[in-house]
């Protein structure tokens, strides 16, 4: 038995999205979840109204070639998005990857190294651990991909992004990741993170990926905000 299984046995888990004993995400929160579906917007995911509306996305996005969330962000996915991401509640990594790998499956994989949105380090000593890369650790660990042979880095402990418009997201996190490891050589990248809302901080770590020598960075999220 592993620990995790253990841990189950002693403290029966609790679904992130109701609290209801049992499984760290119940069948009916799974069942409420709201899953993006066409029609999107073939580059950032954006939902449209209609299938060949025009999306601005290629002006703000000119480093990040394809975004994809699972789902939207609101209950019950919301409420276990905050449980893991700020109360502690790590066990809900390998659940929540399974809407990634759900999402993956229609859009299919489009790298074999998956890099995780960094937090600064003076954050995740706070925090005590980056969600984002305990999301990559699950997601790597059910299709059996490797760690990245380096490591996306925030150079800048930025502002939080709630409550600025898109321009200050942008102007925020310009310039406030970098990579440390070999040249990329090509390889394409996916970048992983929890929520999207304009795309401003996955579109400045694929534009310190495309400094760093890698190919096609495209980039998947638990959920999105609608503006």
């Amino acid at each position: 038995m592993d620990l995790q299984r253990l841990l189950d046995w002693v403290l029966p888990p609790r679904c992130g999205g109701c609290r209801r004993l049992g499984g760290w995400l119940c069948p009916r929160c799974l069942r409420a979840i709201r899953r993006l579906e066409e029609p999107l917007c073939p580059r950032c995911g954006r939902q449209l109204a209609f299938r060949h509306d025009w999306c601005s996305c290629r002006r703000r996005m000119p480093h990040l070639a394809r975004l994809r969330a699972a789902a939207a962000y609101e209950a019950p996915l919301s409420a276990a998005i905050h449980r893991f991401k700020y109360n502690g509640w790590r066990a809900l990594a390998r659940p929540l990857a399974t809407l990634l790998t759900a999402r993956l499956a229609v859009d299919g994989l489009p790298a074999s190294q998956l890099v995780a949105v960094p937090l600064h380090n003076a954050r995740q000593r706070q925090r005590g651990y980056n969600q984002s890369e305990e999301l990559a650790r699950a997601l790597r660990a059910r299709l059996g991909l490797p760690a990245p042979p380096g490591r996306l880095l925030r150079t800048r402990d930025t502002p939080p992004q709630v409550g600025l418009d898109r321009l200050r997201r942008r102007d925020n996190v310009a310039g406030a990741f970098a990579w440390s490891g070999p040249h990329g050589g090509g390889e394409p990248v996916l970048l992983i993170d929890d929520v999207v809302t304009t795309g401003a901080t996955l579109e400045a770590c694929a534009a310190a990926l495309k400094l760093a020598g890698f190919g096609r960075i495209s980039g998947i999220t638990l959920a999105r905000v609608s503006l």
